[in-house]
């Protein structure tokens, strides 16, 4: 059969590849050289970067070896070889997720601290998914006995083995979607209602909240995956049906990272507008007959400030807040406990 749909993962690999070193890169360069302050959750986006590249190889040599193919387009002694980096790239995802939802949390431990109950949610949200997606990870890997029958059962000549029942093979990745999904919409509405509670305008609101909102667009992948989950399970064509399930994986975790790091490039974006001179009004004003230049420099208030009131902070009070904002846990953090 001619049908392939390998490249089509392919392309979204890349494509994934190329926008989280981008962002994760952009995250580096605002927080250890901008700021000059590099926290746990920084630290665990680049080991997040690290095993997504390695992740998009596993799946680039799952691709090269069949998956995404129809059986008989494939050597029945190349099959298992698929199989193999197929699982692998499985238990990678799980991880990379588990990940995700930890520096996603962290960072809004940072500007989600006036409230007390605020804080235990995402500590206990958090802990939730972490626990489940390593019992996940736990399930997948012994999901068969030996662990390498779950791919060289898949040899023309098989090697013995048993495995699971399927609904322990469907069941979990049911449970861990719901949990995804439910942490990516609980994590950025604690920030969110606390912002729209503030005297901000309503357009910077908005503005706000939207890039809070950056890391629920990955829970649209998660929910577009749920009914491709039956691939992981035995069935005719396991190379072929697998792709869909590979695909919107790869779109999942791909946007929770590069999401993840753009919430964080505020201080970026406000020092390439001010270099652009976007920030910056030059009035002449005459005087005796004599003229005088006076600038002016004007600074929005920076996100994730829910400040408004006051006069408006210079460029440095800008680049300390975010560093406070980003940064501590301390005195200075926004908003005080209640």
């Amino acid at each position: 059969m001619a049908d392939d749909r390998g490249p089509v993962l392919q392309a979204v690999l890349i494509a994934g590849l190329v926008l989280c070193v981008v962002s994760t890169s952009l995250r580096f360069y605002t927080m250890g050289v901008l700021l000059k302050r590099f926290y746990l959750e920084d630290w665990l986006a680049v080991v997040a970067l690290v095993l997504y590249i390695v992740y998009t190889a596993v799946a680039l040599l799952g691709v090269h070896y069949g998956v995404g193919k129809h059986l008989e387009d494939v050597d029945p002694w190349v099959r298992s070889t698929a199989m193999m980096w197929r699982w692998i790239g499985t238990y990678m995802y799980i991880v990379i997720t588990a990940l995700l939802k930890v520096v996603i949390g962290l960072f809004l431990l940072r500007i989600c601290s006036r409230h007390r109950w605020q804080r235990i949610t995402l500590w206990v949200l958090m802990g939730i998914v972490t626990v489940y997606n390593l019992f996940f990870i736990f399930l997948a890997i012994f999901a068969c006995r030996p662990v390498d029958y779950q791919w060289t059962g898949y040899k023309p000549i098989p090697t013995e083995g048993t495995c699971n029942n399927s609904l322990l093979g469907t069941i979990p990745i049911y449970v861990a979607t719901f949990l995804n999904v439910l942490a990516d919409w609980i994590l950025p509405l604690l920030p969110a209602s606390l912002v729209w509670k503030t005297k901000m305008e309503t357009r910077k609101k908005i503005s706000v909240c939207a890039v809070m909102a950056l890391g629920s667009i990955a829970s649209i992948a998660s929910i577009v995956r749920i009914p491709y989950a039956y691939s992981v399970i035995d069935n005719p064509e396991y190379l072929y049906t697998f792709e869909p399930l590979a695909t919107w994986s790869t779109v999942e975790i791909g946007l929770g990272l590069t999401a993840s790091s753009l919430a964080t490039l505020t201080p970026l974006f406000r020092k390439i507008k001010i270099f652009t001179g976007g920030s910056t009004h030059e009035s002449v004003a005459e005087d005796g007959g004599s003229k005088s230049h006076q600038r002016q420099k004007s600074h929005d208030i920076p996100p994730f400030s829910f400040e408004s009131k006051g006069r408006r902070p210079s460029a440095k009070a800008d680049d300390d807040q975010d560093g406070r904002l980003l940064g501590s846990r301390g005195g200075s953090q926004v908003g005080s406990e209640e």
